[in-house]
């Protein structure tokens, strides 16, 4: 790399204003000479310039305000490259500095916190276009972080590592994994920059000064200097090498790359709603203290409602009436012995355990072991409203002085989807009162609009796409596609298979049919076996979904639900409520029986089964990724508050299955044809190696605009291909809103948009927001037949 020498930037020393001179001859104008490449990161003293001041704690000097310190630049086209103390420059010159990266190409990595940053120092900044690569490794390469597993597993069972920094590569890669793991598995975190170092490069990055105290101080010394400029080069080499194109190539062909790729579409929807983000981000959220005071006293006089009913239930627990009822103090030794022995004296069990042993007082926890317990469901009691009401001075702390919270809402997750922090308001509680804090300031109105069960919806989509897809792997003769050569052995083995698939209205062939569906695998069965059972599994769920459509892809149930306008939770509902013997369809379907009906008697319906309802939303959000019996038992539970046994949990899947067969082909699909074996690490188990030839295993998939996904659970490898299909939907719609709406934005949760709008515009700026929002869901969904439809609610305050 050459570097253009300059005499103003001393070697190892931050530059002032004296820098924007040479700036300005080594960087073209965009709008005249047209975009280049710029590499750009900043060092800051807090998360988000609207971030809680937190003063230096090493006894040194240094101006705690949050700010941006520093800005690293680097031109790769001309090697300029420098390090700016901002701190040495006027408002006006910041202004002036950054106004010179407008309109060119910006390369870095998770670029939403630089971005947000810049625009905090020039409101009207916006790159041509945005090379993160963070988000290229969520878009382009998810395999990355099952690469890197490999690499652990190959060097661990069979030679080891050249890698020159193994042993911090294998603790990046294992710590990752545990924290998925413990977690739950939901949607784990995107790669960092040091996972991309270790990964691509074999670097090891200097994380020395890191933390944001690191740059309040009054003075920098050059250690930082060679800090922010170390990994100035990492970004654009890790651009190239996850295209997999040449490290000389220049921007332009990196987009072409980029926009080419099969996750390049999902790239720019991403890239543009960071666009959105930021803006929204700089927006805020008004804060309304009194509706904040008004829940506080609410949620203390139920919290000594419900101590008042714990002491006449547990006595000894009113020595501690003060710690329980106090948010700032939480669970001493001696408290959660009380608790213990007020269990056990109850339910003759202990409280259980964490991973490590210790006791846990987790709501989850409790409510799962003892669901029918006084002293829990009373501690509850009181421990919910003292845990809400203890959040709310955690918000309030973060109220800025134009009185708005400003949460910094990204894209780090491997599916896609969005995050929230300073604060998080994207699980804040959904006690109505709660969200009437966050309010409308006068003259304006809250619209808050979501799409109406996306995911069930796309569910629905990627079941027609499994009908489709083993419509070509039965006529795929030539072996040509990975998927049907992972199931070739199959086919090879059960040779009867392929023909009864081109006519299912024939009789299954008697050697499928009489197989075992799924053999007991401690018995070790041979191949043979094996085949027939994975065959006699397809044929099942073929001859179901044949018998509801007579091979008419529009009649396929899920699809049939949503074109006619059901409710998809009452169809569950009635399916559950029919095989048990507790409702009478007349011989019809669940969905004939409910079409059957006027829009009045469904309603009058859904009242009667209210409770069956509620348990079909966690049958219909639990099995749609393929939950066990017992997973969906427990989910039933902690979500959703059902009293409900394993083996009613077990009959609701039966049914759901009887209902909805195209789920079951998409799940068959993805554990046979869209599996592969792999080295990876155990996926319960995060630092136990798993080679291929001991059950290691990958699912691989696709969102609906063909971004590639991939887990190691089956559950998850379904989650990441919908939820993965949800956010790029969500992306299309804010990228899509025309640039004064975006305007009003105000927060986005997943899939809901909320706006602040003058009261003058409410009814124009719903219709827009909702028809943009089922434009860009039509865009990925219309394909496979399933329609789309948005709520809205509006008020003085977030009434969603």
């Amino acid at each position: 790399m050459s570097t253009l020498m300059l005499d103003i930037p001393t070697r190892n020393s931050f530059t002032g204003p004296e820098i924007l001179q040479a700036l300005s001859e080594a960087l073209p104008d965009a709008t005249v000479h047209g975009p280049v490449e710029i590499v750009l990161d900043v060092e800051t003293t807090g998360l988000t310039p609207w971030a809680v001041k937190k003063p230096l704690t090493n006894g040194k000097d240094g101006d705690a305000t949050p700010r941006c310190r520093v800005l690293s630049l680097f031109l790769p086209h001309n090697g300029f490259q420098t390090a700016v103390d901002l701190d040495q420059f006027s408002s006006e010159q910041k202004r002036t500095l950054v106004g010179m990266l407008h309109g060119h190409v910006w390369v870095g990595h998770n670029l939403l916190f630089d971005y947000q940053w810049l625009l905090n120092l020039h409101a009207d900044i916006r790159p041509a276009r945005i090379v993160d690569t963070m988000l290229m490794a969520t878009a382009i390469r998810p395999e990355a972080v099952y690469y890197m597993q490999s690499v652990i597993v190959q060097a661990e069972t069979r030679q080891p590592s050249p890698r020159k920094n193994y042993a911090e590569f294998a603790r990046h890669v294992k710590d990752k994994m545990a924290h998925k793991t413990r977690s739950g598995d939901k949607e784990g975190g995107a790669l960092s920059l040091d996972d991309l170092a270790l990964w691509l490069f074999d670097q090891k990055l200097d994380k020395t000064f890191q933390k944001p105290q690191n740059w309040m101080p009054d003075y920098l010394s050059p250690a930082h200097y060679d800090y922010c400029m170390g990994d100035v080069d990492i970004p654009p080499k890790a651009a190239r090498a996850l295209l997999k194109i040449d490290s000389d190539t220049d921007i332009h062909g990196v987009l072409d790359a980029l926009d080419n790729h099969n996750g390049g579409k999902a790239y720019r929807d991403m890239e543009e709603a960071l666009h959105v983000l930021v803006r929204m981000q700089r927006k805020g959220l008004y804060w309304s203290h009194s509706a904040a005071a008004e829940l506080d006293a609410a949620l203390n006089m139920a919290a000594i409602t419900a101590m008042d009913a714990l002491e006449q239930i547990v006595p000894a627990l009113g020595a501690f009436r003060e710690r329980l009822l106090n948010p700032k103090q939480g669970m001493n030794d001696a408290l959660k012995t009380s608790i213990d022995q007020a269990i056990r004296a109850e339910t003759g069990q202990g409280l259980p355990t964490t991973d490590k042993g210790n006791p846990s007082l987790s709501a989850k926890d409790l409510e799962e072991v003892f669901p029918d317990s006084q002293v829990v469901t009373a501690l509850q009691g009181v421990l919910k409203p003292v845990s809400e009401r203890g959040k709310i001075p955690q918000y309030a702390a973060l109220v800025a002085e134009d009185g708005r919270i400003h949460p910094m809402t990204g894209i780090n997750t491997v599916t896609g989807r969005t995050s929230s922090q300073e604060p998080n308001l994207q699980n804040i509680p959904r006690d109505p009162r709660f969200r009437a804090i966050f309010a409308a300031p006068e003259g304006h109105k809250i619209i808050a609009t979501d799409f109406s069960s996306i995911e069930l919806r796309i569910g629905a989509a990627l079941g027609v796409r499994s009908w489709r897809m083993l419509r070509f792997l039965r006529e795929d003769n030539q072996c040509q596609s990975p998927q049907r050569q992972r199931i070739a052995w199959i086919v090879q083995k059960v040779p009867e298979l392929l023909p009864w698939l081109s006519d299912p209205s024939e009789p299954v062939p008697a050697r499928i049919a009489e197989a075992n569906p799924f053999p007991d695998s401690k018995s070790q069965p041979d191949m043979d076996t094996w085949a027939l059972a994975i065959a006699c599994q397809l044929c099942v769920i073929v001859k179901k979904i044949h018998t509801a459509t007579e091979g008419d892809e529009a009649k396929l149930p899920f699809r049939l639900a949503y074109i006619k306008g059901l409710d998809p939770h009452m169809i569950t509902a009635l399916a559950m409520e029919s095989m048990s013997g507790r409702f009478e369809l007349g011989g019809l379907t669940p969905i004939a029986y409910l079409e059957s009906l006027t829009r009045d008697a469904q309603d009058a319906l859904k009242k009667t089964l209210k409770g069956p309802r509620q348990a079909a939303k966690a049958v219909n959000f639990g099995l749609i990724y393929g939950m066990s019996a017992e997973s969906l038992w427990k989910y039933g539970r902690q979500s959703y508050g059902l009293k409900w046994t394993e083996a009613e949990a077990e009959a609701a899947k039966n049914a759901y299955f009887e209902l909805f067969p195209e789920m079951g082909l998409w799940h068959w699909l993805l554990k046979n044809a869209f599996s592969q074996k792999a080295d990876i690490l155990n996926p319960y188990k995060a630092y136990e190696v798993q080679p291929a030839t001991a059950g290691g295993k990958l699912y691989l998939g696709s969102t609906l605009s063909g971004r590639l996904t991939i887990s190691s659970k089956m559950t998850s490898g379904a989650n990441y291909q919908d939820q993965g299909t949800g956010a790029e939907i969500a992306f299309r719609a804010l990228r899509a809103l025309p640039e004064d709406i975006q305007s009003y934005l105000i927060n986005f949760v997943h899939d809901e948009l909320l706006l602040e709008v003058p009261e003058a515009r409410v009814a124009e700026v719903q219709a827009l927001v909702e028809k943009t929002m089922i434009t860009a869901a039509d865009s990925l969904l219309l394909r496979y037949g399933i329609p789309t439809e948005v709520e809205t609610s509006m008020g003085d305050c977030w009434v969603h």
